[in-house]
């Protein structure tokens, strides 16, 4: 094979890897129509440009938060913090399932803290 079909299959192969990288971002970027139109098993692909767009959710309204996406899994719910002084604190928390981004293949849940409704604590928890 002479020089010129080499530089012309590397230039496909090449051009082809970026396109492919291309759409995977952008099917990784968050709107709140793809995160509606996203099966819930898949949704955790678009948790890191939620949170990257909206500055880790920290401080936004619970109504807020409910508009960018939906209401949560089972209608607001309670997390657990325990203390070093053995205390435990309960806090209202919005919880949304986000699993398609581990490999344990254990469900992931996006878990929104809140204290006298505004964001506080964002996390994703493997269950």
């Amino acid at each position: 094979m002479n020089w010129s079909k080499r530089l012309k299959i590397l230039s496909v192969l090449l051009a082809a890897a970026l396109l492919f990288l291309g759409w995977r971002q952008y099917d990784r970027r968050f709107t709140t129509e793809r995160w509606a139109e996203t099966d819930i098993s898949q949704r955790g692909k678009l948790v890191d440009s939620l949170l990257e767009q909206y500055g880790g959710l920290e401080g936004m309204t619970r109504a807020e938060v409910e508009e960018l996406l939906g209401a949560d899994t089972n209608g607001m719910q309670v997390r657990e913090a325990y203390h070093p002084d053995g205390t435990r604190e309960r806090i209202p928390a919005l919880v949304y399932a986000a699993g398609g981004r581990s490999w344990t293949g254990f469900p992931e849940y996006l878990v929104i803290s809140l204290e006298n409704d505004r964001v506080v604590d964002v996390r994703v928890i493997v269950d």
